[in-house]
């Protein structure tokens, strides 16, 4: 079976970060430039998927069996959609977390609940009209691409909300209401309400700016390399 376990990877790590361990709160992916798919396909030995449950199974077996027959370009640009969504359901399983969080952290210390619940309202205020929106944008982009059947790439995004869901069903998580704790997520959310919403803002991009952008990165990365290979190259005064 092929796929690529990036963004599922990434989607696990961050829905169970701040609950098994409250201490570090609450963080977004790395934010980087949205970026094409070096590899279109990667293999999932069947014990990798085994281990990972049924749900993930039939996820990676449906979106393999859309994507097999295109070109590697398509092959990307269908994983580039995919991604946009991954992005938007990971930020909606983070913000549930953060508000079972917040309402633990309200019982154990009642001396903060009106100040956790206000500024929690404040973080959801600022992110959910952006996923309303990435969400509508997505439906657009995905109604008009033409590189693969639309009810059956449906299909397929269906199964990986199934997926997602067996992992948090799967996943036991503890939100500490340590004081100290309650105070560092009290502390992050304005940091993570900027990652969130940059990352949803990335999600409204036409994938030839992301390509641009992408390429664009790669180039100053390449730079950098260069100038800092010529450097070490560069004899020193004794």
């Amino acid at each position: 079976m092929k796929r690529m376990l990036l963004l599922f990877t990434a989607a696990l790590a961050l829905t169970a970060a701040p609950a098994a361990a409250q201490d570090k709160a609450k963080e977004a992916p790395k934010q980087e430039t949205a970026k094409p798919a070096e590899k279109t396909t990667s293999v999932l030995k069947k014990e990798q998927a085994a281990q990972m449950g049924e749900p993930v199974r039939k996820w990676f077996d449906a979106e393999n069996a859309l994507i097999d027959p295109l070109s590697d370009k398509d092959k990307e640009s269908f994983l580039l959609l995919r991604e946009k969504y991954s992005i938007i359901k990971t930020i909606e399983i983070a913000e549930g977390d953060i508000g079972k969080a917040t309402e633990s952290c309200g019982k154990a210390n009642p001396d903060m609940k009106g100040t956790m619940e206000d500024r929690f309202k404040q973080w959801q205020n600022a992110v959910d009209p952006i996923i309303d929106t990435a969400k509508k944008q997505f439906d657009k982009d995905l109604t008009a691409q033409k590189l693969v059947d639309v009810k059956k790439a449906k299909n397929v995004f269906r199964l990986q909300d199934e997926a997602y869901a067996f992992n948090e069903k799967m996943t036991t998580k503890q939100y500490s209401s340590k004081k100290e704790h309650c105070e560092g997520l009290l502390a992050s959310m304005d940091r993570t309400e900027d990652q969130m919403i940059r990352l949803l803002e990335q999600t409204l991009l036409p994938e030839s700016v992301i390509r641009q952008k992408y390429e664009t990165s790669q180039k100053e990365k390449a730079r950098a390399a260069a100038k800092k290979t010529k450097a070490d190259d560069k004899p020193k005064a004794e």
